[in-house]
């Protein structure tokens, strides 16, 4: 089984264990701590994922280290991912976790990549825009790349929409290419 099918075996399960509890939004609360302090201090994630580490002293650290979240669902959770042996898999459960949360908050993450930055403006008309389209509230973070020309390219729920000049003048290029001309006789 692939680390992806892994992890979202084990976020599907925590998600509908928080689900089953009635306290998601805490729950949810607890993971983006955790989300955060993983990536703050990513030997943490190391340590528990070092086979020549016993799995008792893990067990101990996971036990201080998660002593003030308030769900103990989430604590109980990364405490058999480490007696499973499945403690790396914790950033993408998290991600994957993440996006079904935000799915079930009618929440679609974007990303609107320009050649420059856009003003206020242009960035709400476009994120507006992007809402009517999707039926979904959208976060954005948005990403400059000279290279596009001009324009903007946007990944939102996995689709892409690109409306950038050097995909505009690459479309242009491959029609001129296939343009047949006969030459006079």
């Amino acid at each position: 089984m692939t680390g992806t099918r892994i992890a979202k075996k084990y976020a599907t399960a925590l998600f509908g264990l928080a689900r089953k509890s009635g306290a998601e939004q805490a729950i949810w609360a607890d993971i983006v701590v955790l989300r955060d302090a993983l990536s703050r201090q990513p030997r943490f994630l190391g340590f528990l994922a070092a086979p020549q580490v016993p799995d008792e002293e893990k067990l101990s650290v996971v036990r201080i280290v998660l002593h003030d979240v308030s769900q103990r669902i989430v604590r109980d959770f990364v405490l058999f991912l480490v007696g499973k042996a499945r403690a790396n898999h914790l950033p993408e459960i998290i991600r994957i976790f993440g996006q079904m949360w935000d799915e079930a908050q009618g929440i679609v993450e974007a990303t609107i990549t320009s050649a420059v930055p856009l003003d206020l403006q242009e960035r709400d008309r476009i994120v507006s825009r992007l809402e009517r389209i999707s039926g979904k509230a959208v976060r954005h973070r948005l990403e400059i790349d000279p290279e596009i020309l001009g324009g903007v390219i946007v990944i939102i729920g996995g689709e892409i929409i690109d409306h950038s000049v050097r995909h505009d003048l690459m479309r242009l290029r491959d029609q001129l290419r296939a343009i047949k001309v006969h030459a006079a006789a």
